[in-house]
């Protein structure tokens, strides 16, 4: 009769009956067991060679189990084992109700000990894991296995929440249309008009000036294109050049937002391989329904200064030049040549220019390109000031240090970028309406963003113009005996300033109406900026810098008959109103 035994290695081999209860070594993993009782198994095939050397019996276990794993072979007994070759084939454990070394139960049919962890066919202890150490071992089990290597929960959870956050923020901002990075009140200062943009020729989109050269894609062997691929600001086209400061006060409205090129494509704003951006594509429109406001598109952002090419620009119209209409203009045209001068000296526009220009003449065409030589100052009712200094073929603007510079155009082309999540950063220009509250932002007719804008503030009352002063009309009453006296006469003395400007300009306006009368027969004109045809500067003396009006001035056309010492033909102007601390020009000639 003979007796199946499995080692722990899965080794398994087959032994006579009579050698039940010795110990012997696997000839797999070399490791000791006892030899179970007899008991029913499976007949080895014939077939199967011995595998064992007769060396491998060991000498009876001792009494105490824990010593009998440590017990010598024996060498005296030829003992032969045969070796089972039928795969998947299980020996059966001895059956046992308690462990043979602890004494404590153990399930019917279990070959390891839970408890102390003796192995009852190799008689050897094994290191088991008792109930504490597997709840502990579940605890530390991995959450998530990525590339081969667990992930505790909270390991999990750093990973988790700053992507859900992100992704939050991602979808609910720049993933929107158009994106509203900021909006701030601002006072304006137009400087340039009729400027444009002048671009290398471009080998992809077919478009530029080949004047300019080629702009080509940088690449590893030439990291730097023929002419560096930048725009240049010059002068030929209705753009502009405008100066805006942040203002609480401040009569227009700036946002600063970024369109997506998917949103674009999906409004079908595209030419080729081109974008278009079109300030007409935008409108702010009232939550209450009231009318839209339009739009200026600010394409391009100036850091501390602006550079313009005048050499080189697309024009010979000299008026280009020019920020606002000149107070004095001297013109020579001769043999193809344009050489003048301009002055400003209006409250808004101080300074000088010399300047050349070219017209066609006889059979020869004129070249484009201006020159000019001189400075001028602007300054805005809020007081910001721009300095434009003219030198030869170039003009560069600078502006005060809390303000920046726009390059405002009616729409602009731009390559498109191959991924639809790419922004198109710019500037909207809106002027400031009277009333605050939520405003729908609007691209193309669809509703993009909602912004909110405070009410303006109220226009502050001016101070009594001077000549009214000097007849004895409100005149404040100052208190030397207050500290504060000395601020409040520096206050008055800058509003009276303001004040003798816009005196002065009420007598220039009436010089023009005068001469209007000499040269139409003593008629009075229907609207004043008829007097344009023969008074210059018009524009510049119509502002009112006391009570900070565009139109400073209201005509009033005189009936016939009317005493001229007693109508009133121009008044001052507050809030589209005569101000009735304002000075007042007679059909007589006197201001009063």
């Amino acid at each position: 009769m003979s007796i199946t035994v499995t080692c722990q290695c899965g080794k398994q081999m087959k032994v006579a009956a009579k050698f039940a209860g010795r110990r012997a070594k696997c000839p797999a993993c070399g490791e000791a067991f006892i030899i179970p009782t007899p008991e029913a198994s499976p007949d080895v095939p014939p077939d199967v060679p011995p595998e064992l050397p007769p060396d491998s019996l060991i000498e009876p276990p001792s009494e105490s189990p824990q010593d009998q794993h440590t017990q010598e072979p024996s060498d005296n007994l030829d003992l032969l084992y045969e070796s089972l070759s039928q795969p998947g084939a299980e020996a059966q454990p001895v059956s046992a109700d308690t462990c043979n070394a602890c004494g404590k139960p153990m399930p019917a049919g279990a070959v390891l000990c839970t408890a102390c962890g003796f192995h009852s066919i190799s008689h050897t202890y094994l290191k088991v894991a008792n109930a504490a150490d597997a709840n502990e071992k579940e605890s530390k089990a991995p959450l998530l296995t990525l590339a081969g290597m667990g992930m505790r929960w909270w390991k999990v959870a750093l990973v988790v929440i700053p992507l859900g956050a992100a992704s939050f923020w991602y979808f609910t901002g720049p993933a929107r249309d158009v994106l509203v990075a900021d909006v701030q009140t601002v006072n304006l200062v137009e400087s340039i008009h009729k400027g444009e943009t002048r671009e290398p020729f471009s080998l992809f989109t077919q478009q530029g000036d080949m004047s300019l050269g080629i702009k080509a894609p940088k690449s590893k062997s030439n990291p730097h294109p023929l002419i560096g691929g930048d725009e240049v600001y010059s002068l030929g086209d209705d753009d502009d050049l405008l100066v805006v400061k942040p203002d609480d006060a401040g009569d227009h409205i700036m946002l600063e937002v970024g369109l997506k090129q998917g949103t674009i494509q999906s409004m079908e704003r595209t030419i080729r391989y081109d974008s278009v951006i079109d300030s007409e594509d935008f409108k702010l429109i009232p939550s209450d329904g009231g009318p839209p406001l339009d739009a200026r598109l600010l394409y391009k952002r100036f850091g501390s200064d602006a550079e313009v090419d005048l050499g080189g620009a697309d024009t010979r119209d000299y008026q280009a030049l020019f920020p606002s209409e000149p107070t004095v203009l001297d013109v020579d045209k001769a043999n193809g040549s344009i050489n003048g001068q301009a002055t400003w000296s209006g409250p808004n526009a101080r300074g000088k220019i010399s300047f050349y220009a070219s017209y066609p003449y006889g059979d020869y065409p004129a070249g484009k390109g201006l020159s000019a030589n001189g400075k001028i100052k602007l300054t805005n009712h809020a007081g910001t000031s721009v300095n434009m200094a003219y030198e030869g073929d170039t003009l560069n603007v600078d502006w005060d240090a809390d303000a920046s510079g726009w390059w405002a155009k009616g729409k602009y082309k731009h390559m498109s970028q191959p991924s639809p999540w790419y922004r198109y950063e710019f500037g909207l220009l809106f002027e400031r309406p009277d009333a605050g509250g939520d405003y729908q932002l609007t691209y193309c007719d669809q509703h993009v963003a909602t912004v909110s804008i405070e009410p303006a503030p109220p226009p502050k009352v001016p101070a009594v113009s001077p000549i009214k002063r000097a007849q004895g009309q409100g005149k404040p009453a100052v208190n030397p005996n207050n500290p504060l006296s000395y601020f409040t006469m520096i206050a008055d003395a800058r509003q009276q300033a303001k004040g003798i400007v816009s005196a002065n300009n009420l007598r220039q306006i009436g010089l023009g109406l005068q001469i209007y009368l000499d040269q139409n027969g003593q008629v009075w004109p229907e609207q004043l900026d008829q007097i344009k045809t023969v008074m210059g500067g018009f524009d510049q003396v119509m502002v009112n810098p006391r009570t900070g009006e565009k139109v400073g001035f209201i005509y009033v056309r005189p009936e016939p008959g009317a005493d001229p010492a007693t109508t009133g033909v121009l008044y001052e102007a507050f809030q589209g109103q005569p101000d009735p601390n304002g000075a007042v020009l007679y059909a007589d000639g006197h201001i009063q």
